[in-house]
């Protein structure tokens, strides 16, 4: 990762070259997209707005070429540079003047709630929308001896209210991670050791924590019925919180022998346990906003 960073700093052809070859791979393995745009946010962090926005521009071109001799439509490559490298250049400026990770994470929810409002612009009722999209799987539910009929149309059913959000989340999350890994290399090129410590020092202003707990809470009261909108919209805060949780995780098993160990546990039963564990990280990180488990575990901590 380190030598990809150094390369992407060489300069404009480099830091294009590498960003549109990312994306145009991005297509088929969607999760390259955080190195495509973690690019441009080490270009922004570093340089500054216009040599990001040189790389933003150059990749679009780029990308816009390719997909033309490939699909024969260039438009797609806009979705990239409005998706992806515009959203990452302007919070890697903010980092950048800012130089708080914990600011900048919770600024980004404007670009979550902006998700959102673009689904109830473009789709009118998203719910509708997805309900219609999801409904081949109604079927295959059956088929496969999961649900009964009944219990496949209500499955999806819940599942379309809910996906409005899960979009905005999904895509709040993505950026995120490329904003962090865009800060990681920067910090292996200009600042071992950096990143680490930034990180494990996020937390989020009580404001937004008592937000993230109200929604929470609507959320677990028994027959309590949001709009769909209100639901989308409380969706959105949770990514945030998300990593909060793991960034306490990295501070305290840091403190503790053997902390690769324990990080290691805490992926695999977030990759294999992810609805449970996540929910499990995001409760910690709102609790974190008023308990600081971090500063519970100022020095090293015996492991036995």
């Amino acid at each position: 990762m380190k030598r990809l960073a150094s390369f992407v700093m060489q300069g404009l052809s480099q830091s294009v070259m590498v960003t549109s070859v990312l994306a145009m791979f991005s297509l088929i393995f969607p999760l390259i997209g955080i190195l495509s745009t973690a690019c441009v946010g080490l270009v922004s962090l570093r340089q500054g707005g216009k040599a990001g926005a040189m790389t933003a521009g150059g990749s679009t071109l780029a990308c816009g070429l390719l997909m033309f001799l490939i699909f024969g439509n260039p438009l797609p490559a806009l979705g990239f540079l409005l998706l992806q490298w515009l959203p990452i250049g302007l919070l890697a400026l903010f980092l950048r003047n800012s130089r708080s990770l914990a600011l900048t994470t919770q600024i980004s929810l404007g670009f979550g709630l902006l998700i959102v409002l673009g689904q109830y612009v473009s789709l009118g009722n998203p719910a509708e929308f997805w309900r219609e999209q999801l409904e081949p799987m109604a079927q295959r539910f059956v088929e496969a001896g999961l649900f009964n009929q009944a219990q496949s149309v209500e499955a999806i059913n819940q599942l379309s209210v809910v996906m409005c959000g899960v979009i905005a989340a999904g895509f709040l999350l993505q950026l995120l991670l490329s904003l962090y890994v865009a800060r990681w290399w920067q910090a292996l090129l200009y600042n071992p050791g950096g990143f680490a410590t930034e990180f494990q020092q996020l937390r989020c202003h009580k404001p937004l924590g008592l937000l993230g707990a109200a929604v929470m809470t609507l959320w677990l009261i028994p027959g309590m019925a949001l709009s769909e909108m209100v639901s989308c919209l409380g969706a959105v805060v949770l990514p945030v919180f998300l990593l909060q949780g793991l960034a306490v995780a990295h501070g305290v098993f840091g403190k503790l022998k053997s902390p690769l160990n324990w990080l290691v546990a805490t992926y695999v039963l977030l990759l294999v346990f992810m609805p449970q564990m996540a929910m499990v990280l995001v409760t910690i990180g709102l609790l974190d906003v008023w308990l600081d488990f971090r500063a519970r575990y100022p020095g090293k901590l015996d492991s036995g």
